[in-house]
Formats: C-alpha cells, sequence, structure tokens
C-alpha cells in the first residue's frame, strides 16, 4: 500500500496483482455521527426493503435491485432524488468536492438515475454474517439510458462510504483478473480484503471482482450502514447514480 497526496487529503492506493483500489479519509468522527442520525432520522418513504435479501433494506432504490423493471427505478429516481440529496446534502457534497478535484471535472446527477444511495443491513445476533457474492458492477453496459451512450463514456469509477459497522468488523473482498485470461473470465488473481473504516471512502477506477465481506458482531442489533454510488465519464463531466 502507498499514499500518494493529490491535495487537501491524501489517497491510499491499494496494489495487488496489477489491479488498484483506493482509500480516503473523507469524514470526521463527528460527521459520521451526522449522517449516521440522519439514516436513523430519513423519511419512511425513502427507505425500501430488497426483496432478495430480507437483512437489507436501502435509501432510495439502486438499478441492481431493479433491472428487471427499470420504469419503476426510473419513477422512484424522479420522485425521491431531490429529497434524498438534500437530506443527505453533506454527503454527497462531500463526496462529489473530492472526485471533483480529483478530476478536475464536474460532478452532474440524471433525473432518471437515483443519486447515490446506502445499504442498510441489520445483524440481530451475535456471530458470523456472510457477504455477497462475487461480481463486477458494469452498470454502464446494463442501464438503459447508459447503453445508449456506451460510446461515449471513457471511465468508471465506484464507491462506498461506510457509516456504521458491526463492532467486529467488515469489509470489501477484491480479487485482480488472472493475466491473459479469455474474455468474460474475471477475478482469479491476486486477492485483497480492505477493511472498511468509518468515515473512509473505498473506490476503484475500473471494474473489478469484487464482493463484500462477512461481518462480525460481539453483540446484538448490529448494523451495517454504507453509502454506495457509481459514476461514469461523458465527455467533460462525470455522471453519479446507484
Amino acid at each position: 500500500m502507498t499514499t500518494v497526496d493529490t491535495g487537501a487529503r491524501p489517497v491510499e492506493e491499494i496494489r495487488f496483482g496489477g489491479a488498484r483500489a483506493f482509500g480516503v479519509e473523507l469524514f470526521t468522527p463527528g460527521e459520521v455521527a451526522e449522517v449516521a442520525a440522519a439514516v436513523a432520522a430519513v423519511p419512511a418513504g425513502l427507505r425500501h426493503g430488497a426483496r432478495e435479501v430480507p437483512s437489507l433494506s436501502t435509501i432510495g432504490e439502486a438499478f441492481y435491485l431493479n433491472r428487471e423493471r427499470p420504469g419503476y427505478y426510473a419513477a422512484c429516481a424522479r420522485a425521491e432524488n431531490r429529497l434524498l440529496y438534500r437530506h443527505f446534502r453533506l454527503v454527497h457534497e462531500r463526496v462529489a468536492v473530492f472526485f471533483e478535484q480529483r478530476y478536475g471535472m464536474p460532478v452532474v446527477y440524471a433525473e432518471d438515475l437515483a443519486v447515490p444511495g446506502f445499504h442498510l443491513f441489520e445483524f440481530p445476533e451475535p456471530g458470523e454474517y456472510p457477504g455477497g457474492g462475487w461480481h463486477v458492477d458494469s452498470l454502464e453496459t446494463q442501464v438503459p439510458s447508459l447503453v445508449a451512450r456506451r460510446a461515449a463514456i471513457t471511465a468508471v469509477v465506484n464507491f462506498t462510504v461506510p457509516f456504521v459497522l458491526p463492532d467486529g468488523g467488515s469489509g470489501l473482498d477484491l480479487e485482480a483478473d488472472v493475466p491473459g485470461a479469455p474474455p468474460g473470465r474475471r477475478g482469479g488473481g491476486e486477492p485483497v480484503t480492505v477493511p472498511y473504516r468509518a468515515g473512509t471512502m473505498v473506490f476503484t477506477e475500473t471494474e473489478l471482482w469484487h464482493r463484500i465481506s462477512g461481518s462480525r458482531c460481539r453483540k446484538p442489533g448490529q448494523r451495517r450502514v454504507t453509502h454506495q454510488g457509481h459514476g461514469v465519464r461523458l465527455g467533460d463531466r462525470w455522471l453519479f447514480f446507484w
């Protein structure tokens, strides 16, 4: 791991098998507590249950949970985006400003694409809880409005900011691709686990094979709350969504 200073905030670079991930501390402990309180106080209508994962709910609707109903996803984005942005203004502005400074171009949002949202996992009992399945995001190849502009997309970014973590920890598992692997073969190379730290954003600038790490809970009633988002570069701007 190396640390690179990109202006006001030093960025940690994590190298593994020819791939890279990054970490940057964006929020103070006091701000982390402020965001956690905003999550607890979010209007009920902005929190959605995940049909396939009973322990998961989301603030805002994520596209990957609504691939089969893009019309519903777009309708939720149009109805909720302004409310979500205002309620979590500190988060959206801090993340956007970091990337605007890193890339030297503005971050924008689209009316029919959800603004970056939140995952909320509930862990009622002590124990070890499994993480997610291995995957790549590649939402630019799935969201209809982005597929139509795919030739104009020149870069991607995927980011997560943990705000509430179980007392035994959690993180992000990543694997590099095997050099020379055939098209479509992802992962299988050097692995790394990036431990989550509240207020520290983890991000990647390529589509990497990854999954949520398992969570360990020593006490009952634990949660994991993370802010999630994706970005695509279109010309001289970045479009952020979830």
